[in-house]
């Protein structure tokens, strides 16, 4: 047999490698040089994508093969494609400076004709075809065997974004490396539980990937475990939250050591941006939901709005500037612990007072910001209203010696309504059946009131997240183990 000019062998991105004779062996063909980082390079595939099969094109990618295969996924090429990585010898055996650049190649290997950059008229000449759509003409880019490799930019971002591996922002790849720096050695294969509603296996190997994908770090990795297990508690009802067309999402509220040791932050802009770990563990948590769990907005995710808190909501409280034994320590835990409490919610209502100057006034501007949540007639609910009192508004209570009891009761009689005030649009079979002197009240009892202190010392401006209605969800407080 005889030798074939421009013999090479490189490898294909689905397959082993493959050679020029053998791609040869059914006749001529076009060689289409390509990269990653030219954006006329992907219009050539995409316009090269609708070629019939038959056609004798093969695509040379510039790049690894993973990246090769990246390339032509996202342009929808499904003929050849062979990756070729640096030091680039065939392009630079064909002579290619420009990408893209098809060369059309004889049954001996010889080249018959070039196309440089894209042209669709020469094109068309070249496989005799027709091609729709403007640009007609358009120049190509350096040919990365001029210039030797360079990384393709944000290809790998892109292909996770493509893939649906992401909450919509750019994620970090969760490489074999990065996943097993963040399990730190405990099993991958132990299994949290299913998460609904799809129900996949949270195993550690999975969460660490979600971890890895949000940007945390290892050391958050037992808080992002921690907050799994809440969230997989039936009482918590991931499902419902999930499927309902509510708003409601994750709330994570973080107490004891590990707040400093990680960084969490519990003052100034507690639930705003700037803090990784707020921002990265909210996120993990998110995540599992999201792609072992399948609670993707618009198919298993049914909310009508949703809320920003929903990518990600963790914040800290502030223990230190807290009056009262810190949300953990109510609800049974050592004040030397470390956990994470689960609440479902909607967005965080920010409350102004600046001028109530006793307890009972306070109380009542607070209790009745949430008077309207979820919906203004519909009292009372049996649901959890989350508030986070900032430090001076926690100190005013302080001050005149109220306990975290007290403030809830009094938070709970202050906004009382009759019946007859709130027969209008949606509300209550209690409502529709009482009196209209009946006095009703926003919550069925002082319990569904949680109080947490947040945020930076100066400014009193505190927050309530509203309730998650007819869910039947429990918040979930779940101890950090440090070792899973």
């Amino acid at each position: 047999m005889a030798a074939v000019e421009h013999e090479f062998t490189l490898p294909r991105v689905d397959s082993g490698p493959v050679s020029l004779s053998t791609l040869l062996a059914p006749g001529p063909l076009v060689l289409v040089f390509v990269h990653a980082d030219c954006p006329t390079s992907m219009l050539a595939l995409r316009r090269l994508a609708t070629v019939d099969d038959d056609a004798s094109v093969v695509c040379i990618a510039e790049e690894r093969p993973e990246a090769a295969a990246r390339l032509a996924r996202r342009a929808g090429f499904s003929h050849t494609v062979l990756a070729e990585p640096a030091p680039y010898a065939v392009s630079r055996s064909f002579g290619v400076e420009t990408v893209p650049t098809a060369v059309q190649v004889g049954a001996d290997g010889a080249v018959v004709g070039t196309v440089v950059g894209w042209d669709a008229a020469a094109y068309e000449s070249l496989l005799g075809v027709a091609f729709d759509g403007e640009p007609r003409l358009k120049p190509g880019c350096v040919a990365r065997g001029l210039y030797g490799e360079r990384p393709g930019g944000l290809d790998e971002l892109e292909d996770m974004l493509e893939r649906g591996w992401s909450d919509g922002l750019p994620v970090v790849p969760p490489t074999p490396e990065r996943v097993e720096a963040m399990l730190g050695g405990r099993d991958p294969a132990r299994s949290l539980g299913l998460v609904p509603p799809a129900h996949g296996d949270a195993t550690l190997e999975r969460v660490a990937s979600c971890a890895v994908l949000a940007g945390c770090r290892p050391s958050y990795f037992p808080v992002v475990v921690a907050a799994v297990e809440a969230a997989l508690e039936p009482r918590f009802n991931a499902h419902g939250i999930a499927v309902t067309t509510q708003p409601a999402g994750p709330i994570l509220v973080v107490n004891g050591p590990v707040r400093d040791q990680l960084g969490v932050n519990s003052g100034m802009g507690a639930l705003g941006p700037g803090a990784r770990a707020n921002a990265a563990i909210g996120r993990a948590l998110r995540l599992v939901l999201t792609l072992t769990g399948g609670a993707r907005p618009g198919a298993l995710d049914r909310a009508t709005l949703g809320h920003p808190g929903k990518l990600s909501c963790c914040f800290a409280e502030n223990e230190e500037a807290s009056p009262w034994p810190s949300l953990h320590v109510e609800r049974g835990f050592e004040a030397a612990a470390s956990t994470v409490t689960l609440f479902a919610g909607d967005a965080p209502l920010s409350i102004s007072d600046h001028r109530s100057r006793t307890p009972e006034e306070l109380a009542a501007t607070l209790a009745w910001a949430a008077a309207g949540q979820w919906s203004p007639f519909w009292w009372p609910m049996d649901d959890t209203s989350l508030f986070v009192v900032c430090p001076e508004h926690a100190a005013l209570f302080a001050d005149a010696g109220w306990s975290k009891e007290r403030v809830r009761a009094t938070m709970f009689e202050a906004v009382v309504r009759p019946a007859s005030e709130l027969r209008r649009g949606e509300t209550t079979p209690l409502v529709h059946a009482a009196d209209d002197a009946t006095a009703v009240r926003k919550w069925t009892s002082p319990e569904k009131i949680v109080l947490v202190v947040a945020g930076g010392e100066a400014g009193r401006f505190s927050a309530v997240f509203g309730p998650c209605d007819g869910m039947k969800t429990e918040p979930v407080t779940k101890e950090i183990r440090w070792s899973t």
